[in-house]
């Protein structure tokens, strides 16, 4: 209670300073739609029926920075918590991918496997300056591996940082969706991380929660405004950065619950780039075949059928919602067992079955999958 009150002033300005930044993004969308315009057109994953802003990630950014502003002003032993994170080195290894990411957002024009080099590149910050490091894996061969060679250790968490940044940026496809499952994951590591006295890791968390939150009321559920790259990026690097050091930092908190809490978008991205690969794709191949996609043809149909739409209103919110409780799932259950590994690895392999099983579920019959490769779909009249 004590941390609640000392911080309320940060969590304040944060949330409302990126509510402020969304609110003026949108209400100002025909002077830069031209530049800032995701158009419906763009590909086969697109969801949305409008031109409408994709950087969102910016409103996420000054969120962070106010509350990081407020609390450093302010000082005290929370301040000096905060720092023991290094978050000028986190920093400099988001800064050049954030800013590739708001570049793409605008131009739509940079390189992916630029954007990749550069996310494994801040894999490489966190583990060489700011210290933050997979040395854990739960596994007591592998672990000997992680702490002898430190080579084999920064690997990891380069292809762990970076991996996760992508996959974040996949699972970007509804209203509301990743600000939601970014919410829940946020509050799982901040519950855990208070649990263990981690107060630098709970304060990073609830930045980074306020910067989102204000965002969200801009993006759920009418999609206002969307993350865009630069929103996602931000986000997966810090979830990675926070559930690799939590478990760094704190002995008694498994290695599996840093998975548990990432299992979705980790197996959304994998699944997928298994699932191309299969069919003579590309890994990266766009498509609309995601949980939260099939999730809204499904609503669609049945929303053709029956004349009434899904709530909240559409059936883009109403997928939204219920990838949202299938995701938040392992995160919960983790949040209860966080230091007891064979629960964890139960839980994450339960999850990967719940997931292939939902996703076969939802896939539409051979003569209604024209879905999958059409970039709008309509909703039922009102």
């Amino acid at each position: 209670m004590q941390l609640l009150i000392s911080v309320w002033l940060p969590l304040v300005g944060g949330v409302l300073s990126s509510f402020a930044i969304a609110w003026l993004l949108v209400h100002t969308r025909d002077l830069h739609l031209h530049l800032t315009g995701d158009h419906p057109t763009a590909g086969p994953q697109k969801q949305h029926e409008h031109p409408t802003p994709r950087v969102g990630g910016l409103a996420i950014f000054v969120g962070i920075l106010v509350f990081v502003g407020i609390l450093s002003a302010s000082g005290g032993t929370l301040w000096q918590a905060f720092l023991g994170l290094s978050p000028a080195w986190l920093m400099f290894g988001l800064l050049p991918l954030y800013l590739l990411g708001l570049d793409e957002d605008i131009r739509k024009a940079t390189s992916i496997r630029l954007r990749l080099i550069v996310s494994l590149i801040a894999g490489g910050v966190v583990w060489w300056f700011a210290g933050v490091r997979i040395q854990s894996a739960g596994f007591q061969w592998l672990d000997a591996w992680l702490v002898g060679w430190p080579w084999f250790s920064f690997c990891v968490t380069v292809l762990a940082v970076g991996g996760l940044v992508h996959a974040m940026n996949i699972v970007d496809g509804l209203n509301g969706l990743l600000a939601g499952i970014t919410l829940v994951m946020l509050g799982v590591i901040a519950v855990v991380a208070h649990g263990v006295g981690d107060q630098a890791i709970v304060l990073t968390c609830a930045a980074t929660a306020m910067g989102v939150a204000g965002f969200a009321f801009m993006n759920f559920p009418h999609g206002k405004i969307f993350c865009g790259d630069a929103g996602a990026y931000l986000i997966g690097f810090v979830v990675a950065v926070l559930v690799i050091a939590l478990v760094q930092r704190n002995a008694t908190v498994s290695p599996w619950f840093a998975l548990a809490v990432v299992i979705h978008p980790v197996t959304e991205t994998l699944y997928s780039a298994w699932r191309r690969i299969r069919e003579g794709l590309r890994a990266t191949h766009p498509d609309s075949r995601h949980m939260h996609s099939l999730w809204v043809e499904r609503l669609r149909r049945q929303a053709r059928a029956s004349g009434h739409r899904p709530w909240p209103g559409a059936s883009n919110p109403a997928a939204a919602l219920r990838t949202m409780s299938v995701a938040a799932i392992p995160c919960v259950l983790a949040m209860l067992v966080p230091g007891k590994t064979a629960w964890l690895q139960i839980i994450c392999a339960a999850y990967v079955t719940l997931f292939v099983f939902i996703v076969n579920r939802l896939e539409p019959p051979p003569d209604q999958s024209s879905f999958l490769d059409s970039s709008v779909m309509e909703e039922p009249p009102q």
